[in-house]
């Protein structure tokens, strides 16, 4: 079966004829996402759904349908190739080359022991329980190229010192986790991007759309409402001493009893290698700076108003000069062995080779479906729904957020939707398209972060010594809450066409509830900074009563 996009015009006229002449296009993308929310597992429904196109393809032929889905595959993971059969970048291969060069370097961190430096610093410069959340989210921030690693990173940091203040185990899961899934998504030198706009990519040249996909990810940022918000949610409920639904308790239990657990059991988490006792600060900072320099750098150099470097070519680029700078950086200070140092690279892959199998299966998943023309029936929906088209982002949100918490996965979530929503630009535009990309982005997040099944949260738990089920239970509420906001603000950016309205309702919304939560917990003396500073003095009285009664007897 081969792709007719170039010989039929979809028209309001034949929309509904073209839908129903291609609706078994999305017959792969469907049944992986059933098969997902159903078995749990992500990897064997992606190849199942790949494996059911290829046989639609190869109409029902076993053998064809093997050949077509791995020559797809093969294709998925090559470079850029332009008509002459010339390579002009490294087109999908460059994606998976920059997500091993990130592995490796989160692995050299962490062996060199940056992160048990930037963790004793943090130690001798956190003051009060507000400094030790604040800084929390802070860190979470700041180590944005990795999710797996910021987990990591953060909750073996910061839970020493979080216990100091009493702040709960299930709060600092909350905070560890939250972050971790938030800030990779929004920043563009990240493994998360990296895949985002490989998937982006697939769905555009379907269509022969000729936008370059990192500049659609770049977009998205701007429209990214769910984690921004969630970030500015931590940060301001951190500052203010705001807890709210099943995460105030646990944060009043552990102040007032000094159980961080509030009853629960604490995981059996293994201990998490830190490193080198002679890192140090820098050794975290300057191969994160060196990585964010390079790539910045090759993407702006230009000939002639053009890049030079692809985009994949200069992430992939980059990553290579910011390894080479940790051999120099670490190596002569005998921060590790040569032997060490390339052991890494092995650690590295073992830490994204999940991310590797999702993108390879994600990637022939829309391979399969494009052979099928999915493109035709997407733009067929797209111009059937009319003016009700600018529903898709609200709608689109919905849906990752709910196939995400099923599958625990926000990668597979955004690596089967992405792809089926990017060729819809021919039919809604490119800022509905963005939008809507966005949306599903938004709604991976959400999903990845409370799913009790996904890494996130499991991980989040262990790095946090925290228990899994209460700590998944306590944020949900939270979490559903900033998502009520992003719905509302997708649905109003959709309809209105304007994002800064979106944005304006967004603000106003989250501003409100934060100010109502404030004042009606401030007029009940249940702030939990408030609550812990006065827990602290009554029993520092206490214990001076105790040292004077002894005196005076």
């Amino acid at each position: 079966m081969t792709n007719l996009l170039a010989e039929v015009i979809v028209t309001s006229e034949n929309a509904a004829e073209l839908m129903g002449q291609y609706v078994i296009a999305l017959v792969p993308a469907v049944l992986a996402i059933v098969l997902a929310m159903i078995t749990k597992e992500v990897y064997i429904s992606l190849f199942l759904g790949v494996f059911v196109g290829g046989l639609i393809s190869a109409n029902w032929n076993p053998i064809n349908a093997l050949q077509t889905i791995f020559e797809i595959m093969a294709e998925s993971m090559g470079p850029e190739i332009n008509e002459a059969g010339a390579v002009v970048g490294a087109g999908n291969a460059g994606i998976l080359i920059f997500i091993l060069e990130l592995g490796i370097l989160v692995a050299l961190m962490n062996k060199a022991g940056g992160g048990r430096a930037f963790g004793n610093w943090v130690h001798k410069n956190v003051k009060s329980r507000k400094g030790a959340l604040l800084a929390t989210t802070g860190l979470g921030c700041l180590i944005f190229m990795d999710d797996y690693f910021n987990r990591l990173a953060v909750g073996t940091i910061m839970q020493p010192i979080n216990d100091k203040y009493r702040i709960s185990r299930a709060k600092s899961a909350f905070l560890v986790g939250s972050i971790s899934v938030s800030i990779c998504i929004l920043i563009p030198v990240s493994s998360w991007a990296s895949a985002i706009a490989g998937y982006v990519g697939e769905g555009l040249e379907k269509v022969g759309a000729s936008y370059d996909s990192f500049n659609v990810y770049i977009d998205t940022i701007s429209r990214n409402f769910y984690p921004i918000l969630l970030i500015a949610f931590l940060a301001l409920t951190s500052f203010l001493g705001i807890d709210l639904f099943g995460l105030r308790k646990h944060e009043h239990n552990a102040i007032k009893t000094g159980d961080l657990l509030c009853g629960f059991d604490a995981p059996n988490g293994e201990e998490v290698d830190s490193g080198s006792p002679k890192g140090r600060v820098i050794d975290l900072v300057l191969p994160i700076l060196v990585l964010i320099a390079s790539c910045c750098v090759l993407l702006l150099i230009k000939k002639d108003g053009e890049p030079i470097y692809p985009t994949n070519s200069a992430l992939a680029m980059g990553g290579c000069i910011a390894i080479i700078f940790s051999l120099i950086l670490y190596l002569p200070r005998r921060l590790m062995t040569l032997k060490e140092f390339t052991g890494c690279f092995g650690t590295g892959f073992k830490s994204i080779a999940d991310v590797f199998i999702i993108l390879v299966f994600a990637w022939a998943l829309t391979g399969v479906c494009g052979a099928l023309n999915l493109d035709l029936f997407v733009q067929a929906f797209a111009t059937w729904m009319g003016n009700a088209k600018n529903l898709l982002p609200a709608i689109f949100f919905i849906a990752a957020m709910g196939t995400a918490f099923a599958t625990g996965t926000s990668w597979g979530t955004f690596g089967i939707m992405v792809p089926i929503v990017a060729p819809m630009i021919t039919t809604i535009g490119y800022d509905l398209m963005v939008l809507t990309i966005a949306a599903v982005l938004s709604g991976s997040v959400f999903g990845d972060q409370v799913s009790p099944i996904s890494d996130a949260t499991i991980l989040s738990a262990s790095a946090t010594k925290s228990n899994h089920l209460a700590y998944v239970k306590a944020q949900l509420p939270n979490a559903l809450m900033v998502a009520a906001i992003t719905f509302t603000s997708f649905l109003v950016a959709g309809l209105s066409g304007l994002i800064w309205l979106g944005w304006i309702v967004a603000v106003v919304l989250l501003a409100a509830f934060i100010v109502v939560a404030f004042v009606l917990q401030k007029k009940n003396s249940v702030l939990t900074n408030d609550l812990y500073k006065q827990v602290m003095a009554s029993e520092q009285a206490q214990e001076a009563t105790k040292e004077v009664a002894p005196e005076n007897a």
